[in-house]
């Protein structure tokens, strides 16, 4: 799955690997009667099974919160002002300086 790395703004491969067993039932009353080991999944009235649907949110869901591409390191937190950063007078030097009289 191709994602941004959140560390280095680059592309990476994610890799997903899903492994699901399901248990198709036709009413959530039927649910408990499913091993342990096995996930519901309700049937719609009209009988049919939307595969692409089951993929996409499977996908979706193995997706990380932030994704980081594994060996990436980390940008530096603290930049260094340019010269002329430093070099421009702070808008707040007026009122520090009311302030000490």
């Amino acid at each position: 799955l191709p994602l941004a790395c959140q560390r280095s703004l680059q592309r990476f491969l994610y890799p997903v690997h899903v492994r699901q067993r399901l248990g198709l039932i036709r009413d959530e009353a039927d649910e408990a009667a499913l091993p342990a080991d096995y996930e519901a999944l309700l049937v719609p009235e009209d009988g049919m099974l939307r595969v692409v649907d089951m993929v996409e949110d499977e996908l979706v869901l193995s997706v990380p919160v932030v994704p980081m591409a594994p060996g990436s390191e980390a940008i530096d937190a603290e930049w260094v002002p340019t010269q002329e950063e430093q070099d421009k007078a702070s808008p707040f030097a007026a009122l520090a300086a009311l302030k000490k009289q």
